[in-house]
């Protein structure tokens, strides 16, 4: 295992982190159908957040 494995490891479990917060608190606004919504843009941020922090971390690379 390389050390831009760890870093990549380190990006995933950030934007899981953030996903799963995210994901909560969409739930919680949003109520019936719109949970689907919720969970969607949920996703969309975890996904984003991740290639954020792969963008961040991977300067040091």
């Amino acid at each position: 295992m390389g050390h831009g494995f760890v870093k990549a490891l380190g990006s995933l479990l950030i934007a899981v982190l953030v996903g799963i917060v995210v994901l909560w608190i969409a739930l919680e606004l949003f109520v019936g159908a719109l949970k689907l919504l919720g969970i969607a843009i949920g996703i969309a941020v975890m996904v984003a957040v991740y290639f954020v922090a792969e963008k961040a971390i991977g300067k040091g690379r």
